[in-house]
């Protein structure tokens, strides 16, 4: 395995056009994207699934749905933009990370994968903490042992599932698992190789005494590499799937919200990238390893960078309002041509920094960092009968920045600068959205756009790294840097930002001495049901 300096020995001729293919595996959606070598546009498609979940803490998916979403979006770039998959130089996935599929020797998966949001793991949890070598282990990995991680969902299947333990080849997480049905190849790149907590992060290799010792054959470990490696090419049985041409070269991939980081402009020690949506978060890169249990860190797809990651789950509260409470918006937005999104900035505008003193603690599922806990619930703090409509949004807005700027806060605790903040997802379409995070995290909000106006995302990030992978460009970072090159900024107010420093103080301060209320209140919302 390794970059291949031209990609497919068989490509095409020099004065023919060469496309590179970029899939993108969410935990509603597929996404796959066609593009000109120069990262032209020319076609996408978007397949969505749901989640099962048969049982309290189980997400679950047959992966098998995953493949059906990747062959059939193929088909459909390749019919929408008319091309020739002979002229398809590259294929590169990314994929939902912390997942667990078992498979046969043909990658088939023997059960449904356990996802990122599947929390069934609790008891085996508790059981990797109880172990000696348990902060042996956060250091080895850098990363807390929590039930979302692959090692805990490991244990549960070896103790509760053993006939399928053992009968494993190999197990996999959802990139390499899709790889290997591209390719035939079991793989894991290091971007996802953080979910297993005998993988050392450092050396870039499984831990033979910590898989050992909580009884993980390494036999039916995949094999580790770089995400830009180029690791197969598609096989005939896949070509037939997708339509792709056989021998087409594959990368290895990596983590969806490590192609996000990239996509979004994070090519740069001290760059971040704040995602918002539903599991929002920020990467930020940096170029030496921070252990830190309160947060997440992985590789970049860049070598030699690390990404220091913060992830929330509070970018839905907006959709929870829309649907609850925005029925009047819905219906208005249908009849102009808007969103109700769009009407709720336009309100929020006449609410002024800090919502009247309203604060809102986004936990509508919880919340993963830094609190690492289900049991957390939103709430509104501070209304009184002169609290608006437009209060309660802008709290919204602001209690998902806050929850963002608790993480920032950790990370600045280990050293770490953040030189540039940029903005991706649904929620950089709100200005107003825009500058309150500039305000509360007091530093230039970036949007980073492609020369059409279009913004990065995964897709892109996918792009350059595929790009590299096959050797049409020798740098990564100046590869997004170039494809980014307008910039939408919001800069931050002095006196908002001291505001909110204020806000922050009380928000965290409501979010901590409330865990033990809210434990309490998840039991007896147990007992009504």
């Amino acid at each position: 395995m390794g970059r291949s300096p031209k990609g497919n020995k068989d490509k095409p001729d020099e004065m023919e056009s060469r496309h590179i293919l970029t899939v993108d595996v969410g935990t509603s959606s597929t996404k796959t994207a066609l593009w000109t070598e120069d990262a032209c546009l020319l076609a996408h498609a978007t397949y969505a699934y749901p989640l099962s979940r048969p049982q309290p803490l189980w997400a679950e998916i047959d992966a098998n749905i995953w493949w059906q979403a990747v062959c059939s979006t193929i088909q459909d770039v390749l019919s929408k933009s008319g091309i020739s998959p002979d002229t398809i130089v590259g294929v590169g996935v990314d994929a939902v990370g912390w997942t667990m599929i078992p498979v046969d020797a043909e990658g088939n998966p023997l059960r449904p994968a356990m996802i990122w949001l599947d929390r069934r793991a609790e008891s085996e949890t508790a059981y990797l903490k109880s172990l000696p070598d348990a902060q042996n282990m956060v250091n080895l990995n850098a990363n807390p042992l929590d039930a979302a991680y692959i090692t805990p969902k490991l244990i549960w299947l070896k103790n509760n599932q053993p006939k399928i333990f053992d009968a494993s080849f190999k197990y996999m997480e959802a990139t390499g698992f899709l790889i290997a049905r591209f390719t035939g190849e079991f793989t894991c790149d290091f971007t996802q190789a953080y979910g297993y907590h005998f993988f050392d992060i450092r050396r870039e290799c499984w831990d033979k005494h910590t898989a050992a010792e909580i009884g993980i054959p390494l036999e039916k470990m995949p094999k580790l590499c770089r995400s830009v490696d180029v690791i197969g090419e598609v096989t005939e049985k896949a070509a037939a799937q997708t339509g792709l041409k056989k021998g087409t070269p594959v990368i290895a991939g990596c983590l969806d919200a490590v192609a996000g980081a990239l996509g979004s402009g994070v090519a740069q020690p001290g760059q971040t990238n704040e995602q918002g949506g539903q599991a929002g978060g920020v990467g930020i890169s940096i170029d030496h390893v921070v252990v830190e249990p309160r947060l997440i860190f992985s590789h970049h797809v860049i070598p030699g960078q690390y990404l220091l990651q913060a992830g929330t789950v509070g970018g839905g509260s907006l959709g929870w309002f829309r649907d609850q409470l925005g029925h009047l918006e819905t219906i208005a937005g249908s009849l102009i041509g808007q969103n109700a999104f769009e009407l709720f900035s336009r309100q929020v505008q006449k609410s002024n920094p800090g919502a009247g003193g309203l604060l809102f603690l986004p936990y509508m599922a919880g919340e993963r960092t830094p609190l690492w806990s289900s049991l957390p619930r939103g709430v509104f703090f501070g209304l009184t009968y002169s609290t608006t409509r437009a209060d309660m949004l802008r709290s919204i807005m602001e209690g998902c920045a806050f929850a963002v700027y608790d993480n920032l806060q950790i990370a600045e605790e280990h050293g770490v600068v953040i030189e540039e903040f940029l903005g991706s997802g649904g929620a950089t379409q709100s200005t107003v959205w825009c500058q309150i995070k500039a305000d509360i995290y007091g530093k230039p909000f970036v949007i980073a756009r492609r020369p059409d106006g279009g913004e990065g995302g995964h897709d892109l990030g996918l792009f350059a790294m595929t790009a590299y992978g096959i050797g049409l460009t020798g740098s990564i970072s100046e590869m997004i840097t170039s494809l980014l090159p307008n910039r939408q900024v919001f800069e931050p107010s002095i006196t908002n930002h001291l505001l909110y420093e204020e806000l922050f103080q009380v928000y965290r301060e409501v979010s901590r001495r409330n865990l033990e209320s809210f434990a309490k209140l998840d039991e007896i919302a147990r007992s009504c049901v």
